[in-house]
């Protein structure tokens, strides 16, 4: 990258063995849901138990849990909690399964969903918690939140889509775990997720939801060369399946995954070793040891935010907002849902350019348009160079 490149916030990388393993499906004449698929639903098993449902996005997998959960229950229609700071499709699925979101508080240090909040969200209604391992962390109550789930019997929902918690040394915590595969998330195949639920009575039900309520697939039904008549559940459904196409982008993916984690770690780290002059008006989120560092989020005067990302945008360097708060989303911040003041927890974030093989004199770009945005929006500030690092 020249010095007058500009520099994306995201670029997505696909290792040979991707590209190989691309190559080979495409030349087996197999390319929708099959054995590509199957393999990389075990993959999510090993070790773990459960079962696994390769999707065609993490939308897709949440949708299917609250089909399973929206069905539990007598009465008026189900509620789902999920955090202010998240993607709007932590709600969006939910809602478009038949429950209604109820956005809570996030914590202030990591923007995570907060356990005391939601205790108090809980009510007759509550069918799950969905907690989001935002920009990569592991959620801090999780804990807590599962004590939570269990003490009110109710379902815990991890939405994993910015964390693939194949590197931890045990199982999900939650009833069900939502992935992404898309373009910008650790195992990248374009657009994809999977879908893993602890309780193997859910298996079928959530297989021919995703399948247009159909009893087989097709890989099952041409399993002979007089192919098996059509058979259906008493359910309705939709086309929410994966194709071995993606899959094997995802499969050739994951024998990199600790390496590229690690990549990821060192660049996450690097923009806080370089930032640090700029405290208080430029703060990194902490991250843990468990963290999958796939995004360099900081916060900023909140009032300056746009100013600085105005500035930013003319010195040619990217910057996003993850993620508007889901408190002021038109269809689901109504008054009475948004609590404990967290329709203005993402105000002050900021996300930086973030990408495997970025290089060290790019980052320092990035730090340096930053620094340069700062003093421009705060008018008062001398002139400073971040440290070379």
């Amino acid at each position: 990258m020249s010095a007058a490149s500009p520099i994306p916030l995201f670029r997505a990388v696909v290792p040979d063995a991707a590209r190989e393993r691309v190559s080979r499906v495409l030349d087996s004449g197999w390319i929708g849901y099959g054995p590509e698929c199957r393999r990389l639903e075990e993959t999510f098993l090993r070790g773990r138990g459960g079962w696994g449902l390769a999707t065609s996005a993490c939308t897709s997998s949440l949708n299917l849990v609250g089909r399973l959960l929206a069905g539990r229950g007598a009465g008026a229609r189900g509620e789902v909690i999920v955090p202010a700071v998240s993607f709007v499709a932590t709600a969006m699925a939910f809602a478009e399964a038949g429950l209604d979101p109820v956005v809570t508080a996030v914590r202030d240090d990591d923007l995570t969903l907060d356990a005391r909040d939601v205790e108090r969200a809980i009510t007759p209604r509550t069918r799950a918690i969905c907690v989001v391992h935002l920009y990569g962390q592991r959620a801090t109550d999780l804990p807590g939140l599962r004590a939570l789930a269990d003490r009110h019997a109710i379902a815990l929902v991890e939405d994993c889509a910015h964390r693939i918690d194949l590197l931890d040394s045990s199982a999900p915590i939650g009833d069900y775990a939502c992935y992404s595969f898309n373009a910008v998330k650790e195992l990248p195949c374009g657009e994809g997720g999977l879908l893993w639920g602890r309780d193997p009575g859910d298996e079928a039900a959530a297989r021919a939801a995703s399948n247009l309520g159909l009893a087989i697939d097709t890989a099952q039904r041409a399993a002979t060369l007089r192919h098996g008549d059509y058979a259906f559940e008493p359910t309705t459904g939709l086309k929410l399946r994966l194709s071995d196409l993606s899959a094997a982008v995802v499969n050739g993916c994951l024998p990199s995954l600790a390496a590229t984690r690690a990549r990821r770690r060192a660049l996450v780290e690097r923009y806080a070793r370089l930032l640090g002059p700029y405290a208080p008006d430029v703060v990194p989120l902490s991250r843990c040891d468990d963290d999958s560092f796939l995004m360099a989020v900081v916060r900023v005067p909140s009032a300056h935010r746009e100013r600085i990302r105005a500035s930013m945008a003319a010195d040619g360097v990217a910057t996003s907002v993850h993620y508007p708060s889901l408190a002021r989303h038109p269809r689901f911040g109504a008054p009475g849902i948004a609590r404990g003041g967290c329709a203005d927890a993402d105000l002050a974030v900021l996300t930086l350019p973030t990408w495997l093989g970025m290089e060290a004199d790019v980052q320092q770009r990035v730090v340096d348009a930053l620094a340069r945005a700062l003093d421009a929006s705060a008018g008062s500030r001398g002139a400073r160079t971040a440290p070379a690092g």
